[in-house]
């Protein structure tokens, strides 16, 4: 269905400009993960192509109906090595917008200890600490108090230990602790010996719920297949990624028990800048197309 509008949908969009290939794709997908995130993007690319802000406006295609317009806008500010910094977020509602930010906060080594969310006078505050090696020891989740006449105050919310074990080479196991000092559920992530993520297994204790998820590659090492089952009898997802000849996401495809239920198409300018994301709900007709503009350093 995606690429029955797709040649309509590109002369539709606005011409962004160009930028020399690079030795990275700007969409991440090294481990199956590109569209699990709203924001896909390669830190390398952004680094290397000198992208210091994108801003995404989002935009709804139906069958036989010209494009509507959202009037809904992102922006998202990089540092100079293409971490995220911010993004700003301004939904329609009714006849006054409805704003949000988040705030990305690094430290030295540019891992994220902080991030924070606002949206009107609501503030919220995740908290990640490391360990000497840099695997996450702790989440902590909190509400900033703003009130007139006082001072602004931090409330411990929630909080989340992680514990880690080897079970076998190649292999970590991640055990979840809730903040009664419970474990409650556990992830385990296996490696082969070139690093290549091969599964994700994530149990729950109290439901004995097992998710499993496998990992399959083609032979230029990107992912082609990402398969999940449960030992519940829940329906078996997979999902199916293309790729051009630069290695660039193409298509991402989702099916259970074999139906396809949803899509994502990539549209690029010039092999190299994305230009828009197309996501359908194959159950509509409708296509939500996330277009992105550039500001270069």
């Amino acid at each position: 269905m995606l690429s029955t509008y797709k040649r309509y949908i590109s002369l539709a969009i606005l011409f962004i400009g160009l930028v020399p290939n690079v030795w990275s794709q700007m969409i991440n997908n090294k481990e199956g993960k590109a569209f699990e995130s709203p924001l896909t993007f390669n830190r390398s690319f952004l680094w290397e192509n000198k992208i210091a802000q994108i801003n995404e406006t989002v935009i709804i295609k139906m069958a036989g109906r010209p494009l509507i317009d959202t009037d809904e806008t992102i922006q998202h500010y990089f540092g100079l090595t293409g971490l995220l910094e911010k993004t700003n977020q301004q939904l329609p509602e009714s006849n006054s917008p409805d704003t949000s930010s988040i705030l990305y906060k690094r430290n030295d080594i540019g891992q994220l200890f902080e991030i924070q969310k606002t949206k009107g006078k609501n503030v919220t505050i995740t908290e990640h600490t490391y360990d000497q090696t840099g695997k996450l020891k702790r989440t902590e989740s909190k509400e900033k108090i703003l009130a007139e006449g006082i001072e602004p105050r931090e409330i411990l919310i929630e909080s989340t230990s992680y514990e880690y074990s080897f079970p076998k080479e190649n292999t970590v196991r991640r055990e979840n602790i809730n903040n009664y000092g419970l474990a409650y559920s556990a992830i385990t992530i296996e490696r082969n010996e070139q690093g290549f993520l091969l599964s994700e297994t994530e149990e729950w204790y109290i439901s004995k719920k097992i998710i499993t998820k496998n990992y399959q590659y083609n032979d230029m090492g990107w992912v082609s297949t990402v398969s999940s089952q449960s030992n519940m009898g829940d329906p078996i997802e997979r999902i199916e990624y293309t790729y051009d000849a630069k290695g660039n996401v193409q298509t991402a495809k989702k099916f259970i028990e074999g139906k396809a239920v949803e899509e994502y198409e990539v549209i690029y300018q010039n092999n190299a800048l994305v230009k828009a994301i197309l996501h359908q709900d194959l159950s509509s007709t409708a296509i939500t197309i996330h277009k992105y503009e550039y500001t270069f350093r």
